[in-house]
């Protein structure tokens, strides 16, 4: 039996569609409700806080515990929607957009008056997924408001999409072409936080409310998966805003992956329907995913995201492929151990050679991986030279949050510095973590800022930073200008040999007769490398006839001297076939790194400074 309230109806909706969804009958809400709790729909005239009508979901009208109805009358664009369950006003779990949470920052009213789910049109999207493998990614992670907030960034719409758009050309001159960005949908940055017991003056104990602290990263559940945040929309329209932005990028050669943190409350078929939805919507190049909930071996299985870049923390592929290999390597994993490993080795740890050159070819054929040298979660590029200890007072749990285990030195002065032997060691140091990271397989991941020399000043667990400790600077004045020149160089350096990047590990062995293995290690001999505890040292050659360029022919070979012993050390240089000769190319122990006109090196062997790394190319003489 149909029943009229005011100028609409409303019959049984279909359950199987979930949220609010326009059909052609009119608009079907669909809801999960807890058993034995009374449930009704919360319509309001647009922009207005007031409810306009409620309509019971009663619940013998439940088929399990999934209310749904549906309305036949209702304009379009004329209203909004909550849910109120159990007494309270609740959003629906499934919004594509909300209304109400336009400042981050804000705290949630207790009875959820003047927030309210809409239905938005769905975008057009112009572009599709560029689908590009991950060896030819160069990946660039940030936070959408962090990444424009500071005046410094030069933007109009600081600290929204827009303003990451306006930040585009940015990017493209940088050189990367893959943009990972952290929670864009609808999370709750003041979480309730539980009271704190004390003692007040007269001795008597007495609940403290904790000072507010803000989820600036966006790590939490519940969260409102399907919905972009509004906070980050300059407009209005935070859909079709982001929906621009992803069309922006992929026409910029840029493609866009997103961030997602899933608790292990969450199914994977509810996981399933927010990728799809992301995916579907706005043609995303692919997801993060984060938290106990994201489960690789189920969420590998799934046809719609076979082509999807699905990156984990880490899984084990022998349960998804056993011992065969994918068509399209989709899945990815992102590597902290890189992190760890690599840190320890540009510091001057032993028993750290084996590792280093380990995680410098690594490249399986079933997956991607992801490297860095610095995430959101730990010290920045700039503080893992200048720091040893964490300095997270202003995070309010007096320094007991963050790692302990940060695998940085901090060249000899803790912090911020005037002298200039400081400055100086700090820069080489950074300048070799940037060549590591470049010249290794994989996919190099840059986290925003750390190429324009940016600090939290010591902070290794800025999740409450809604602030300039939080937020890239800009402006770090010439030492900034000077190491982002330098990656800008040797992102180009590092597109411009495949063998750098290809698309399945290296096999230390010569498979193709070229002459030479496509990857061998030297030592002070040539062909014999030195794996002992206390070496910090190493030749790698890469055999250019293992790579091609773009009109098919062979890259250079390469020799890389990597030192990051304190005192200098000769490296022995294995012979060329043909008129080819070795000539330096970048030094990261010379104030200009990247030599104008390419040396030769004279004899068959070179002297590699300490604490630094040379480059040499082989060409024809």
């Amino acid at each position: 039996m149909r029943t009229v309230v005011r100028k609409f109806q409303t019959e049984p909706g279909n359950p199987a569609l979930w949220g609010a969804v326009k059909t052609t009958e009119g608009y079907n809400f669909t809801v999960a409700v807890p058993e034995g709790k009374e449930a009704s729909l919360l319509l309001y005239r647009k922009r207005s806080k007031d409810v306009w009508q409620e309509i019971p979901l009663k619940e013998e009208d439940r088929i399990g515990t999934v209310s749904s109805v549906l309305i036949r009358g209702l304009e379009d664009g004329t209203f909004s929607y909550n849910y109120r369950i159990d007494g309270k006003i609740v959003q629906d779990i499934y919004t594509k957009e909300l209304r109400g949470r336009e400042k981050f920052g804000q705290e949630m009213p207790e009875d959820g008056a003047g927030i309210a789910s809409m239905i938005p049109e769905k975008p057009v999207m112009k572009t599709r997924p560029l689908n590009l493998p991950y060896e030819e990614l160069v990946a660039y992670k940030t936070h959408v408001r962090g990444f424009t907030k500071d005046s410094g960034s030069g933007v109009h719409a600081k600290g929204t999409f827009q303003g990451i758009r306006e930040k585009i050309p940015y990017l493209k001159e940088l050189g990367v072409n893959a943009l990972e960005l952290m929670p864009v949908y609808e999370f709750f940055e003041v979480p309730e936080e539980l009271p704190r017991r004390v003692t007040d003056e007269s001795g008597q104990i007495c609940d403290a409310k904790q000072p507010v602290r803000v989820n600036y990263w966006g790590y939490a559940a519940p969260a409102l998966y399907f919905a972009p945040k509004e906070s980050y929309a300059a407009t209005s329209r935070p859909v079709q805003e982001f929906a621009e932005l992803v069309d922006a990028l992929h026409e910029a050669g840029i493609a866009c992956i997103l961030e997602f943190y899933f608790g292990p409350e969450l199914s994977t078929y509810f996981i399933l329907n927010v990728l799809h939805y992301w995916q579907l919507t706005f043609s995303v190049d692919g997801f993060h995913l984060l938290g106990e909930g994201a489960k690789a071996t189920e969420l590998a299985k799934d046809e719609l995201l076979k082509k999807t870049k699905l990156i984990f923390t880490g899984f084990d592929p022998a349960w998804i492929y056993g011992d065969g290999a994918p068509v399209c390597r989709n899945l990815g994993e992102h590597n902290q151990g890189y992190l760890e490993t690599m840190r320890r080795y540009l510091k001057g740890d032993e028993g750290c050679i084996s590792g280093f050159t380990y995680y410098l070819r690594r490249n399986p054929a079933t997956h991607g991986v992801f490297h860095f040298f610095a995430d959101h979660d730990g010290f920045t590029m700039a503080d893992m030279v200048s720091y040893e200890r964490k300095h997270n007072m202003e995070n309010g749990d007096d320094n007991t949050d963050g790692s302990v285990n940060n695998y940085s030195w901090n060249c000899g002065t803790e912090g911020a510095t005037k002298r200039k032997a400081v400055q100086s060691l700090r820069m080489q140091q950074l300048k070799n973590a940037f060549t590591m990271l470049l010249t290794g397989q994989g996919t190099p991941m840059i986290y925003g800022g750390d190429e324009l020399l940016n600090s939290q000043k010591g902070n290794n667990n800025a999740w409450c930073q809604d602030n300039r400790t939080g937020w890239v600077n800009w402006n770090n004045g010439k030492a900034g200008q000077e190491l982002l020149a330098f990656v800008k160089k040797m992102i180009r350096f590092r597109k411009e040999h495949p063998i750098l990047h290809g698309p399945r590990e290296l096999r230390l062995m010569d498979y193709q007769g070229a002459g030479c293995p496509d990857l061998s290690y030297h030592s002070q001999r040539a062909w014999f490398s030195q794996m002992e505890n206390t070496c910090r040292f190493i030749g790698v050659m890469y055999c250019g006839d293992y790579g091609k360029k773009e009109d098919g022919t062979f890259d250079d070979s390469l020799y890389i001297g990597y030192n990051m012993h304190w005192n200098s050390h000769e490296l022995a240089l294995p012979s060329l076939s043909g008129k080819r000769s070795w000539s330096v190319a970048v030094d990261t122990s010379r104030e200009e790194c990247f030599l104008e006109q390419e040396e030769p090196v004279e004899g068959k062997s070179i002297l590699v400074p300490p604490r630094s790394i040379v480059i040499l190319v082989g060409r024809q003489a």
